[in-house]
């Protein structure tokens, strides 16, 4: 009951959160949610706590070199019958890996094929919850940092995962989703299965200059890895209108890292080059085109 009423004040404004956040929250909702309690549900109510306010990084390295913690996190993650327990555990295992700078603890975490099916799990539940989704995302694209990690994330089914999520998502967790698209789009695994799916490259293609700054820079990066790996992508994107999109995107006050990747799209596909795309697009600095 107090641990509800604690989850109940934060909510009520951020003075609440603020104070609460320094009166050692944290310690008392750890030494619970890890106590050797059987109550299931103060273990649950420590962890919504902890879903609140994240573990600050000397105790997410702690919790990283217990492997009985992690264990506890990745079993309620995947087992739990309450999609609440699944989210928490989801969201404080992102703040674990977030918070712990050491490589090989953070191995500890994602050196297990369970822990990625749990994070798809999530993303895949029937109608979720926008909160579901951004945990989801975030803790994925967490796991997806170490390229030795990549290909659990594709052997789970993050492909479809993701490119049937995208639509749905807002701009920030858009922005994460396509992020790990273009980590996993760097693996020969990734680039494989998003280039088997027949609404990636679409998708990737609309992307571009409709989202944010970041999400066209991160599109057009795994287009480029798409298109550098495989001649039969290239005409799908070029089918899916590339060439205007990132000529557009030359073009624009986008980041200069995503002008860069449209640069070597573009030479990439130079060959391909339609004259009716350049000859009948209307708006278009013809100078721009004639560099590539």
């Amino acid at each position: 009951s107090a641990l509800r009423r604690v989850r109940s004040l934060a909510r009520d404004s951020d003075k609440n959160c603020s104070l609460i956040s320094s009166l050692n929250v944290r310690d008392v909702a750890l030494s619970l949610l890890f106590s050797e309690s059987e109550s299931a549900e103060l273990r649950n109510e420590s962890l919504a706590i902890l879903s609140m306010f994240p573990p600050f990084d000397s105790e997410c390295s702690s919790i990283a070199s217990d492997q009985t913690k992690i264990a506890y996190l990745v079993s309620s993650l995947c087992n739990s019958s309450s999609i609440e327990v699944r989210v928490n555990s989801a969201a404080l295992i992102e703040s674990v890996l977030a918070g712990t700078m050491s490589s090989e603890l953070r191995s500890h975490i994602t050196n297990s094929d369970e822990i990625f099916a749990g994070v798809i799990g999530i993303l895949t539940t029937p109608v979720p919850s926008p909160r579901t989704l951004k945990i989801g995302v975030k803790t994925l694209f967490a796991l997806c940092l170490d390229k030795h990690d990549r290909h659990r994330a594709v052997e789970a089914g993050a492909v479809d995962a993701l490119v049937e999520k995208l639509p749905d998502l807002d701009k920030c967790d858009c922005e994460r989703a396509l992020a790990t698209v273009e980590l996993l789009c760097r693996i020969p695994a990734g680039c494989t299965a998003f280039g088997a799916h027949a609404l990636t490259v679409p998708l990737l293609v609309k992307t571009i200059l409709k989202v944010s700054n970041r999400a066209t820079e991160y599109a057009a990066g795994a287009l480029l890895s798409l298109c550098t790996s495989s001649e039969k992508l290239q005409h799908e994107a070029v089918n899916a209108g590339v060439l205007t999109q990132v000529l557009m995107l030359v073009q624009s006050d986008c980041t200069d890292r995503a002008k860069r990747k449209a640069q070597m799209l573009l030479k990439l596909l130079r060959d391909l080059w339609p004259e009716y795309s350049v000859g009948n697009s209307d708006g278009f600095n013809r100078s721009a085109v004639v560099r590539y």
